[in-house]
């Protein structure tokens, strides 16, 4: 079975799919995205905890049980964040593979 890839074209700027064999090795692709950017941007971070913690806040002083969804969850950490801030649940969704037993295995 083939797979699709997402690749930047250097060149032109451009990306493109290619198709890969399905034991293509994925972590070449964490290892090429942005997701360690992302984990190491201190501000931004910070920013979305006081985002998460007053929404949060928001919904459980109005009596309600705070629900999250993280769509596109990546490594797991914004979910992270919500249990912390105290959310009653909460659900993460992460549809590549490789990422998602990454974030299983960083959460638990």
């Amino acid at each position: 079975m083939k797979i699709f890839c997402s690749r930047a074209n250097p060149t032109t700027g451009s990306v493109e799919w290619l198709e890969e064999d399905e034991h293509y090795d994925f972590h070449q692709e964490i290892a090429r995205s942005s997701y360690a950017d992302m984990l190491h941007d201190k501000d931004r971070n910070v920013k979305y905890y006081q985002g998460i913690r007053a929404a949060v806040s928001r919904v459980k002083d109005r009596g309600q049980k705070a629900l999250v969804l993280d769509i596109g969850t990546g490594t797991g950490l914004l979910s992270m964040m919500a249990v912390t801030a105290g959310a009653d649940f909460c659900y993460a969704i992460e549809v590549f593979k490789p990422m998602a037993d990454a974030a299983v295995k960083i959460v638990e």
